[in-house]
This record gives structure tokens, sequence and C-alpha cells, in this order.
């Protein structure tokens, strides 16, 4: 026997409202039956109905375009609005740490989260807005480029020798990076992102050199120590890396190559916000820059300067604490 359904218990089935059942005949779309003076809708007419509004909503889905969401709008959402303090993400440093404890006794100061990444991948978080900081060892020029479209605020914090970590004494009398490709010479490489790699990489190029020529550049290693191990366990000869590492150990000779920069990278609009007005007063205190110089030998002859990157003007100079 057929059974007949009011409208409200029709409502109830599809978990709608009343109004919209009455919408759904008016429309044509639910058939419905008089029974006496009342509306009612037959189990076989529901039937219909729910066969109908089933194809109808798989066409629809086979015509729709994907819901993807970009990668930015995933990355950005909300991420840093759960932070009680700043996230650093990027290169560390022994600067760094010293940076970071006396942030933790400022009157001002507020907790600071580090995340240890290399350069590039901490100016990728910048720009997909996961950290309010960025540690990075790279020219402005490669900065702008790798955060485009943002004004940028950039703080240097020191500047050190990146160079050639070879054996005590330099007994296969190593001068430069062509020779790399010495049929005797076994290479320890940094991961891809790192600053001694794009060092490596832009100096290859520059003097077309093939990576393939090199004996271990497949093999990626993630730190200065691990490199700087390889070399004194034996399996391999030569790693770039900066001289601080070398009077750690003293176990290796250190080839200086280039002097870089190691900046903090910011939105210029973080400059005004909780936390960052201590940071930069700490990092042009006459006590960071005495601590950080004896400590490490690092040159701090620009600590505390400060340059900005316009997103699309040109760069503006300097501005020396």
């Amino acid at each position: 026997m057929n059974k007949f359904y009011t409208a409200q218990e029709i409502a109830d089935k599809l978990k709608i409202k009343k109004n919209t059942v009455y919408e759904l005949i008016k429309r044509g779309e639910l058939s419905s039956s008089k029974v006496g003076k009342q509306l009612r809708v037959s189990e076989e007419q529901l039937a219909m109905y729910l066969k109908t509004a089933s194809s109808k909503a798989t066409m629809e889905m086979s015509l729709k375009a994907p819901d993807f969401q970009p990668e930015s709008s995933l990355l950005k959402r909300d991420y840093l609005l759960h932070s009680n303090g700043l996230i650093l993400c990027g290169q560390t440093s022994p600067a760094l740490e010293l940076l970071l404890s006396q942030m933790a006794i400022h009157p001002d100061g507020i907790p600071v989260l580090q995340s240890h990444m290399n350069s590039y991948n901490g100016l990728y978080s910048l720009y997909f807005k996961k950290a309010h900081i960025a540690s990075a060892s790279l020219s402005v020029e490669d900065i702008c480029r790798l955060v485009p479209g943002t004004e940028l605020t950039v703080i240097c914090l020191y500047e050190y020798p990146i160079g050639l970590y070879v054996q005590k004494g330099n007994p296969k009398h190593i001068k430069n990076i062509r020779d790399l490709t010495r049929s005797d010479i076994t290479f320890a490489n940094r991961e891809k992102g790192s600053t001694r790699r794009i060092f490596l990489d832009r100096v290859l190029m520059k003097e077309q050199i093939s990576p393939k020529s090199i004996s271990g550049y497949e093999r990626e290693l993630v730190s200065d120590l691990s490199t700087a191990a390889a070399i004194i366990d034996g399996s391999a000869d030569a790693a770039l890396g900066e001289e601080l590492i070398i009077r750690q150990t003293k176990a290796l000779s250190f080839l200086p190559l280039k002097k870089v920069p190691m900046y903090l990278v910011m939105e210029t609009d973080s400059m005004e916000k909780p936390g960052f007005h201590p940071l930069l007063e700490i990092i042009r205190s006459e006590e960071y820059r005495t601590i950080l110089k004896n400590q490490t030998g690092y040159d701090t002859s620009h600590t505390g300067e400060i340059l900005s990157l316009p997103s699309q003007r040109g760069q503006i100079p300097f501005e020396r604490p």
C-alpha cells in the first residue's frame, strides 16, 4: 500500500523547513496529491524526487571545476593568529641564541619560538606568513626575489666568512672551488636552499663547472658540523662552511672565499608590533655586539643597521644605529 506523508513529515525526513517542502511542490520538483483537503506526498512521489535530486547533484558535480584552494591560502590561514610570541624561522647561529636569551630577560621582551631551517626555507615561511621573522644569510637581491611584492625591513646581525673546510694542513693542496673536480677529491655538499649550496651552485654556473664533475655533489648534509665531521672521519676531503666551526673543532683548516651577511628579515609593518622594538634594541646594544664579537669572532661593524626593501621601488640605504 502506498503511504502518504504530510508536509511536516517530508520536512523531517529531508531535514529541511516545512515551507521549503511547499516551495518544492510549487516549483514542480516534488509531486503531491490531495487527500481530502490536505496536500500529501506519497512514498512513490518522494522516491521519485530523491532519485531526480541525486541525478541532478551528480551532473552538477561532474561539470563543476575542482574546488582546490591555492597553496598560499592554505599556508597563510590563521597560522600566526594563535601565537603568543614571535616565530623565527631560518638559519641558526650563536648570535640568534644570544639574542633569544636576552629577549627572555628584557622588560618588554616576548617569547620567541625558533624553527631551525635553511635560509631559503626561512624566507619561504615568511612569504607564506608562517613566520614573523626569517634569519637568512643571503644578499638583499636574493631576499627580494624570494619574498616578492612585500615591503621588508632587514636588520644586519653580523658578517662572517664562508670558505672551504679541508684536512688539517691541507695535505691535498686544495685552493678553490675548481679543485673540487679533481679525481682525488671527495666533496661533502649541503642541502638545496642553504647559503653554502646557493653559493656553490652560483660559482659552478659562473665558472661553467658541471656539478657531475664533483665527486660527492649529490650527497647532501644538513649542517656545517656534519660536513666538517665527514672530513674528520675521512669520508670527504672538502666542504663549504663558516669559519666558526673550524675554531671550535681545531681539527681542520679553513680556506676563506667570501664574506657574507646574516640578516633578520621581517615585513615592515611588523616593526610596530609587540616584540620587535625590544628585539632591535638588544641587537643595537653595545653589550650584545661586544659579547657576540668576543664569543664568535664575527664582524659586528654593521650590526644593528637597517635596510628597507620596498616591494616595487629602489632600495633605501642602510640606516646606521
